[in-house]
């Protein structure tokens, strides 16, 4: 009787384990989904050396903003909520100097400044070539990463790709599309097809 009251126990804990880790990965998702929701109206600004932000960040990079995207796209200053450097130790001289991430109060606002990046490529501000770019969570970033790899070589094949968010691949074909939650299934199915 003792044996099997121990394999009913550990049965049971065994179920309660695989409930416990359904629920942390669900939690998980969960605070990943919250985070990226954070960063929506936030810009990740590249180039800027360290310490040009003179006086108020949110007032310089309003004034970044008003002046590299000339009157036409903000005949007022943008408001923006907070702007700092990114929490990363000061790069040594003649390194790459942290990011700004900006969060901007009007979603309108920010996709203005990404959608203007996008057309007109090269930026420079006072001799500082910068970039823009949407501030996403680490861990999504990561998931991002995984499939380039897969994405270099579909390049090579000349088969059409894109990522959507949060992580999934999406593959045309021979005019069928294909998601994939990993890049193991996305080689899987490249290997298939060549």
């Amino acid at each position: 009787a003792g044996l099997s009251s121990h394999s009913d126990q550990l049965t049971t804990l065994e179920t309660r384990l695989d409930d416990v880790a359904a629920a942390n990965k669900s939690l998980k998702l969960q605070v990943e989904d919250l985070i990226s929701r954070s960063k929506r109206q936030n810009i990740c600004v590249f180039g800027l050396p360290e310490d040009s932000e003179t006086g108020y960040p949110t007032q310089f990079m309003a004034e970044l903003f008003k002046e590299v995207l000339n009157d036409e796209a903000f005949p007022n200053l943008p408001e923006l909520d907070r702007a700092h450097r990114s929490l990363a130790p000061k790069a040594r001289p003649g390194g790459r100097p942290r990011p700004i991430i900006v969060q901007f109060h009007r979603y309108k606002e920010k996709e203005l400044v990404l959608r203007w990046a996008r057309e007109h490529g090269e930026i420079t501000f006072q001799g500082h070539k910068i970039k823009f770019y949407q501030d996403f969570s680490s861990s999504l970033v990561k998931k991002w990463s995984a499939f380039n790899d897969i994405k270099s070589t579909m390049f090579k094949k000349g088969i059409r790709f894109g990522l959507i968010y949060p992580a999934r691949l999406r593959v045309t074909f021979n005019g069928e599309v294909h998601f994939f939650e990993n890049p193991e299934a996305a080689e899987s199915y490249r290997q298939h097809i060549h």
